[in-house]
This record gives structure tokens, C-alpha cells and sequence, in this order.
């Protein structure tokens, strides 16, 4: 019963006073870390997209700068005027030093044919009519072309621009270095594992990509991320997250094409992936400690409750006990008037029997003198056996009388002899012996007898009691004055008081008692009687030693304080 009341309350608390706000308290937490991870997710695609639009302007501005070098040059001279070997190797030996990107500079007619060359390879002569570029470069006017292998079978790329002479074409056409350009292109770092590389709009890469792809290579993964002209942002399909990629894409003005920035998700992620578990693992954290706590409070509230409850029960049956002794005392009460009343009709008729005895003594007292003396000693025994019932049943009613406190003289000396004689009976039935040391010298205190006549015999019958345990034992009363006090203390070497026992020992309703044997009232009810009659009450004891309940009386008292 007890404890399925415990687990009951204990089960309430945490329902309703933790697990409800818990919950509460866990959804907002994860609400929060939601938007912030949403939040944080959109400021580095964000990031990244920056980080491809800065890098396409500068690659834009490279493209922008190459341009103007080449109609810069074409609106300074004529065909002509270009078509000198020296004077073209004099334009490109200029180019060079204001850019290293330049690795040759040619001049073509608009046949195709190429007029003059500055520059490492033999190329001057050969007709270029059927080319991709130069077809391009004439319907365009400026054509940026493709990686492609060309006559020197090494990968490179063209910027070409068209001038019109009065009735002359002519076009100028520029080689750029592979690898500057790719340099430029690499030259983003973004954590670990950011890059960029450039394919055209057929997926062929334009520069190489650092983490594996060759130029003029296909891209094996631009089926996952191409998205039309528009730069975008975008994830890779992939079975592992390691193998995910986040990536950023930008179009090229001058050419077709694709400026791409990607990054490893997880690298990307990093700081968000970390901040995210730090803050589910605090979240988990406080509230296994929440919960912890949560359950060690629940328990020791449902504890103290399920105590107070076995405390009520318990109170409730020793005040039904209690009850039932109160009716006791008033029926012994009854009962002792109503013995009282044949004790002294026995007492009267032994008299009478004693003086009829008298009357024919010296009629039978030749002829059976031992009948008579044990007539008479039978008589004698009678009388003082009714004198003994009579003391019995008036100090029972002295005890259950209701009076009022009244503070008189009282000679202790002679009060606690009288209490013992209304044990001692019971006491020599146990095998206990009582030992009275008491000094006879002490003087006389102002007090209520009947208060005192109380507190003394509860504290003796304790005593009978926690001697029922052994075979034998003994109490012992010590009366003495100290100063203005008089000391009274009833020892046993009995069954003792635990330690936490002895600091509840006075509290009421508590018993170390059975049910039905004690109510827990004679001890608190003897404290305040003490108290109340201005003196203190102490117990020292120790476990299976004994206990000794120590009084201090003032020899004059003021009027009773009814605590």
C-alpha cells in the first residue's frame, strides 16, 4: 500500500509538474535550434554564391581587360602598319609586360590567312578560313573561343576581335596561357575543400579542377548541378553525405561559359554541423539533469508525503486508541467506586468478625488453641488485604480524577514511593527490581501533585517495559537538590533509544511501541506537563545499554502554564 502510494505521487509530480513544462521547455530548445540551423544553412549557400559572383566579376574583368588590349592595338595601326613582323613582335613584347597572360599575337586577313606572328610557335602562313573561332569571330566581331588543341596540340584558348579599315577586314587574334588563367581561376580557397574550375555549356572542363578533372575533360558530375543560365545553388546527388557537394554557379559575360564554386557539404557545414550537436547535446545535457533532478526532488517530496501519510493513518489509529483508554479511565473510575464501596462492607464485617472472635475467645481457647491462632491470623490477613485493595482503587481514583492544576506543597520524598507502590507489583511479575535513592533531606517544592503523580508513573511503566526483553533488570530513582532545583531522574538498563529515535522521542503520537500497545502520547504529554510546571525534561540513551529520563523542578514554581 505504501509503496504504490509513493509511486503514485511521485508518477503525479513528474507528470504534472515536470514532464509538462519539459516538453514545453524541449520544443522551443528544438524550435530555436531548427531556425537557427534553417538560418545559418541559408547564410553559407549564401556565402558561397557571393564567393562565385566575386570571383566571376574578376574573371569577367580579366576577359573586359584582354578585350581593350586587343581594339586598343587594332585602332592604333593598319593592316598594313601590323602586318611587319617587327612591328607586331614590338606589340606583343609591350602586351607581355603589362600582362603574362598573352602567349602569342597573330594577324589575319579576311580569308583566314595568317599574315604575321609574334610568338614561340611557326604558325605564320597557315589558313585558318575553315576554323571554328574565325568563323565565329566574323559573325560576332569578338569571340573568346573554347579550350581546344589546334596546330600545336596543346590546349589553349583565343580572344579574337574584328577591325574594319575603310574597304579592308582584318582581325587580330591573341592566345591566352592556359595556365595563368587556371591559376587565376584556382585561386579561391574556401576551408578544406572549396573550389573553382570553369566548363562550358557542353559540361567539358575549361580549366582543370584541383580535387580531379582535366581540361577538355567532361565533368562526370554536371548532370547534377546544371540549372540553366541563372547562377543557383544546389546540392549533388549522392549516396554519402561525404560524397554531397554544395555548389554555386555564375555565367561568364563573354563567353558561354559556367563559373562554378562547390564545396564538400560537410566542410561547408562545419561550423553549423558543430554548433548544431553542441546545442542538442547542452539541450540533451540539461535535460538529463533536469530530469535527474526532477525525479530526485518527485521522490523526496512523494516520500515525505507518503511518511506523512503513514503518519496520518497511524495518528488516526492512536487517537482511536487514545480514545479508547480515555474511556477506560472513566470506566476504572466507575469501577473503583463501585469496589470501594464492598471493601469497606468486607472491612466492616472483618471487624466484626475480630470482635466476635474476642467474645468467645475463653470459650475455645483450651480446647483448640491453634484453630483459634489461625483464626485469628486468617482474620488479620483478610484486613490487610482489604486495606491494600483500598489503597489500590483510591489512588486509582486519585490518578483518574479531573481536577484542575493545583500548585501546593509537595514533599517528593514521599509522593514518588507512593507512585512506585502502584507499579511494584507489576514490576516483581517481570523480575524487575526498583531502586529507590532518594535524599531525604531535600526540601518540599511548590507544584501539582497530581501533574507530578502523572508524569512519574508514565515514566515508570516506559521503563517496566523496555525491561520485558530480558530475564531480569532493575530501575533506579535518583532524588536530589542541585542549587535552586531538585533533580529527578528514572534510569533502566533496558532496550534503549536509537539515535533517531531519541530526537523524536517527545514528539506526539510518536511509539516505538506495536500498534495497540502505545499511543504516543505519555511522553510529549509528561514534556509538557514538565514544562508547564516551569522545569525540563531530558533523555539520554543509548541502543540495547538503557535510557535515563532526567527532571529538573524549581523548588518554587509559578502558577502552571497550561502548554
Amino acid at each position: 500500500m505504501g509503496n504504490d502510494y509513493f509511486k503514485k505521487i511521485r508518477k503525479m509530480i513528474l507528470v504534472r509538474v515536470l514532464l509538462a513544462p519539459f516538453i514545453i521547455l524541449l520544443l522551443v530548445c528544438g524550435t530555436i535550434v531548427y531556425f537557427f540551423a534553417a538560418y545559418s544553412g541559408r547564410q553559407v549557400e549564401n556565402e558561397l554564391v557571393r564567393i562565385a559572383a566575386d570571383h566571376r566579376s574578376l574573371i569577367d574583368q580579366f576577359f573586359d581587360e584582354r578585350v581593350s588590349d586587343l581594339k586598343f592595338i587594332s585602332s592604333l595601326y593598319t593592316i598594313d602598319e601590323i602586318s611587319k613582323t617587327t612591328v607586331l613582335t614590338d606589340i606583343f613584347q609591350k602586351l607581355k609586360k603589362d600582362s603574362k597572360a598573352f602567349i602569342d599575337l597573330g594577324v589575319f586577313d579576311d580569308k583566314g590567312n595568317h599574315l604575321a606572328y609574334a610568338g614561340p610557335y611557326n604558325l605564320e602562313g597557315r589558313d585558318y578560313s575553315r576554323t571554328a573561332w574565325f568563323k565565329a569571330v566574323k559573325n560576332k566581331g569578338l569571340y573568346i573561343s573554347d579550350e581546344f588543341l589546334g596546330y600545336r596540340n596543346i590546349p589553349h584558348f583565343i580572344i579574337a576581335v574584328q577591325k574594319n579599315d575603310e574597304n579592308r577586314t582584318w582581325y587580330l587574334r591573341a592566345t591566352i596561357d592556359t595556365f595563368y588563367f587556371n591559376d587565376l581561376v584556382e585561386r579561391i580557397r574556401i576551408r578544406k575543400t572549396g573550389e573553382a574550375y570553369i566548363v562550358n555549356r557542353d559540361g567539358i572542363y575549361q580549366t582543370k579542377r584541383r580535387s580531379g578533372g582535366k581540361i577538355l575533360e567532361p565533368d562526370p558530375d554536371y548532370g547534377d548541378y546544371l540549372m540553366g543560365d541563372e547562377m543557383a545553388a544546389s546540392f549533388t546527388a549522392g549516396k554519402k553525405l561525404s560524397k554531397k557537394y554544395l555548389y554555386a554557379m555564375e555565367s561568364l559575360k563573354h563567353t558561354e561559359w559556367v563559373m562554378i564554386v562547390r564545396q564538400e557539404m560537410l566542410d561547408a557545414y562545419a561550423s553549423l554541423i558543430f554548433s548544431s550537436i553542441v546545442s542538442i547535446m547542452i539541450i540533451l545535457g540539461g535535460g538529463i539533469i533536469v530530469v535527474t533532478t526532477g525525479y530526485v526532488l518527485a521522490s523526496g517530496i512523494a516520500e515525505k508525503l507518503n511518511i506523512m501519510n503513514m503518519e496520518k493513518r497511524q495518528m488516526k489509529t492512536q487517537l482511536i486508541i487514545a480514545g479508547k483508554l480515555a474511556e477506560v479511565g472513566e470506566m476504572s473510575t466507575g469501577i473503583a467506586h463501585e469496589i470501594n464501596n464492598p471493601l469497606q462492607v468486607m472491612k466492616s464485617e472483618v471487624t466484626m468478625i475480630g470482635e466476635v472472635i474476642s467474645n468467645i475467645e475463653h470459650l475455645i481457647k483450651n480446647q483448640e488453641p491453634e484453630n483459634l491462632d489461625l483464626l485469628k491470623d486468617s482474620v488479620d490477613q483478610v484486613a490487610i488485604q482489604i486495606d491494600r485493595c483500598g489503597k489500590i482503587t483510591q489512588g486509582l481514583l486519585s490518578f483518574a480524577r479531573k481536577t484542575e492544576s493545583t500548585i501546593k506543597p509537595v514533599r517528593l520524598q514521599k509522593l514518588l514511593p507512593e507512585v512506585v507502590r502502584m507499579v511494584e507489583q507489576r514490576a516483581l511479575v517481570e523480575n524487575i527490581r526498583i531502586i529507590q535513592e532518594i535524599n531525604q533531606d531535600i526540601p518540599e517544592i511548590k507544584s501539582d501533585p497530581d501533574q507530578l503523580q502523572q508524569v512519574f508513573l508514565n515514566l515508570l511503566n516506559n521503563a517496566i517495559y523496555a525491561l520485558k526483553v530480558k530475564s531480569s533488570g532493575e530501575i533506579r530513582i535518583r532524588i536530589n537538590q542541585q542549587n535552586s532545583d531538585i533533580i529527578i531522574s528514572v534510569a533502566d538498563n533496558g532496550c534503549g533509544f536509537s539515535p533517531e529515535n531519541m530526537k523524536k522521542a517527545f514528539l506526539p503520537f510518536f511509539t516505538t511501541k506495536p500498534v495497540g500497545e502505545g499511543t504516543g502520547l505519555g511522553l510529549s504529554t509528561a514534556y509538557g506537563i514538565i514544562k508547564g510546571l516551569g522545569g525540563d525534561m531530558t533523555l539520554s540513551s543509548e541502543l540495547k545499554a538503557g535510557s535515563v529520563f532526567s527532571i529538573r523542578l524549581p523548588i518554587k514554581t509559578q502558577a502552571y502554564k497550561n502548554n
